[in-house]
């Protein structure tokens, strides 16, 4: 039976016998191997048996090891370096028999996977790159490497037996309770980033990713600290950069006013079909596509800053589509091209942002001109579904390469660059198509043959019902001849100047002012019944202004119009707060102005 066990352990085992060298060392001789024994190197390809074979060819360590047990007769117990690379075994030695003729024998235990999974943790404990923790049942730290103790400030005897909740500052704990759970039913956790403390109460940001080993947790750490203020300063910067882009198109806004309004009285002034009104059309034509260009960009810079929102109500998608088809007109019949419309015989409505979405078809549509060689075809069709409607805005244009099509709403993005010959733009527009259209709830995408094949543009909405009481009246006009007295404010003397020229000519009685102390002053002595007040004017400001005028009741009558570069909801919250009966973004054009004087009309 003991010869049986002998041979079909897994452990090594053998016997061998003492034998004094020539050398007058001792040496040793095989007597007896198990299997397991001889599957090792040292035994090349020797059979099984009994009886003396060649002496092992063991290193210095293995003899010393049998040596002493066969002179002291003590039992030992060691880690020795095997024959092969790498290889590693626990040792049990013990003598049997006497010391004048000694016999020993090994009982052998390969633990070379353990020895490398301990040399990989040395390793690891010796990395500073990198943290490693290692957490007992109770999430209180066991071990850490020299990475940790480096990121933390702790020394290793003050981190060891710290809990993950006394290094983690307490808003991240919801992060770390998420991670532990994972841990407890799947072995192991997403990585997560989050903030630990020092040991001098400061923080770092760390990327953790733990993982339950046998009865531990094993957690790696990455210091990202650097990294997240990389972050924290692109994101600054971008905030700044959209900030400034802000700040210029406001800016830019404020000499198109006058410009505006002064080609405005020109065109009122100049003889039809004459050369002059013919070359005044080409610089409104030009004018209107700079002011589309200011309003994209900052538009483009308050959606990327998060800051547009829309002001949805229920409208016929006719009255929309109108508004765009007249935005675009003169950009489309000046290059002589085709346009074709085809639309529901009924009404179909949408809950929009009305200023929004004819900004969204302007640029559809704009674009389709632009890109679009002269006595080309642009087809604008509306298909209504049940709970969607599918505008499309078609064009025998320059098209689009396949390989550009994934891009062309990207920022910045120019989609047109294959075709040199045709001007290219900002590559704002279609962006800021994609973020209106869906603040709307709908999506946008483009098809396109190829280059020289056209493009099709689809905008999907959700179709929304029409209002109960039917579409609202629209606003009526001013009496036709009906004069008014007007007073306008603005420190931009140039824009008040043409504003007040403008009206003039449309045989309104006018008075200006340059700040907002003036303009009360001229309220006052003036009685106006319509007041255009810019809202930056120095002294006293245009709000404050339209709260002193509001608070005088003999002037209760007089209705306020805010001119501003400034257009956003909480612009008009503002406005509306001051006392203001219109908010007006710069500039001013001819149908904003016959809507403010239609309020004095009608008040």
């Amino acid at each position: 039976m003991f010869e049986r066990f002998f041979q079909e352990t897994d452990e090594a085992c053998c016997v061998l016998e003492a034998q004094v060298e020539a050398s007058g060392q001792l040496g040793f001789v095989l007597l007896e191997a198990n299997a397991s024994f001889r599957k090792h190197a040292w035994c090349g390809e020797t059979p099984p048996g009994h009886g003396r074979e060649p002496a092992l060819p063991l290193d210095e360590a293995w003899l010393e090891l049998l040596r002493e047990v066969a002179l002291s007769g003590c039992d030992l117990h060691a880690c020795l370096e095997g024959p092969e690379p790498e290889q590693w075994f626990e040792v049990r030695a013990f003598r049997a028999g006497d010391a004048a003729r000694p016999v020993v024998g090994l009982r052998l235990r390969d633990i070379s996977e353990q020895r490398r999974l301990v040399d990989r943790l040395q390793n690891l404990r010796r990395i500073t790159t990198v943290g490693v923790l290692f957490w007992g049942a109770e999430f209180g730290l066991v071990d850490a490497n020299e990475g940790f103790i480096q990121m933390s400030g702790f020394s290793r005897e003050e981190a060891i037996g710290k809990t993950w909740q006394e290094l983690t500052p307490e808003e991240f704990h919801p992060a770390s309770w998420n991670a532990v759970r994972q841990v407890l039913t799947r072995g192991e956790a997403t990585p997560y980033e989050k903030q630990y403390l020092r040991k001098d109460g400061s923080r770092w940001w760390g990327l953790f990713a733990p993982r339950k080993i046998g009865d531990q947790v094993m957690e790696f750490v990455l210091d990202v600290t650097q990294r997240r203020h990389a972050e924290a300063a692109l994101r600054e910067q971008d905030r700044r950069k959209d900030e400034f882009l802000a700040t210029l198109a406001h800016e830019l806004r404020n000499p198109l006013a006058p410009i505006k309004n002064g080609l405005h009285v020109l065109r009122l002034s100049t003889q039809a079909d004459s050369p002059a009104q013919r070359t005044l059309e080409i610089i409104d034509r030009q004018l209107n596509h700079l002011i589309r260009l200011v309003d994209d960009l900052l538009d483009v810079a308050r959606i990327t800053a998060g800051k547009v929102r829309v002001d949805k109500r229920v409208v016929p998608l006719r009255d929309i589509l109108t508004r765009s088809l007249e935005a675009t007109q003169a950009a489309i019949d000046a290059k002589q091209h085709r346009l074709t419309v085809e639309l529901p015989a009924d009404d179909v409505h949408v809950a929009a942002d009305v200023d929004r979405l004819t900004q969204v078809f302007s640029n559809l549509l704009s674009n389709a001109a632009k890109y679009t060689g002269a006595g080309g075809a642009i087809h604008l069709q509306v298909l209504a579904g049940e709970h969607q409607l599918d505008v499309t805005v078609q064009d025998s244009g320059i098209g689009i390469p396949a390989e550009h099509q994934a891009g062309v709403f990207e920022l910045f993005s120019q989609v047109r660059d294959h075709q040199p010959h045709f001007e290219g733009g900002l590559g704002i527009g279609l962006a800021l198509v994609q973020s209106l259209v869906r603040m709307h709830g709908g999506t946008v995408e483009v098809h396109s043959e190829g280059a020289g094949r056209g493009s099709t543009f689809r905008v999907r909405l959700p179709r929304a019902d029409a209002p109960a009481q039917g579409r609202p009246a629209d606003v009526a006009q001013p009496r036709e001849g009906a004069a008014r007295r007007i007073l306008v404010a603005d420190d931009n003397q140039d824009a008040a100047d043409t504003l007040a020229s403008l009206l003039r000519v449309e045989g309104h009685e006018v008075v200006t002012a340059s700040d907002g102390l003036e303009a009360v002053e001229r309220a006052r002595t003036f009685r106006p019944e319509v007041a255009f007040l810019d809202l930056g004017m120095p002294v006293m400001d245009g709000l404050e202004a339209a709260r002193r005028i509001r608070a005088a009741e003999e002037l209760a009558h007089i209705r306020l119009v805010a001119l501003t570069g400034w257009g956003q909801a909480s612009d008009r919250q503002r406005t509306r707060e001051a006392g203001f009966d219109l908010h007006v973004v710069k500039p001013l054009t001819p149908t904003a102005m016959q809507e403010a004087l239609a309020i004095a009309a009608h008040a």
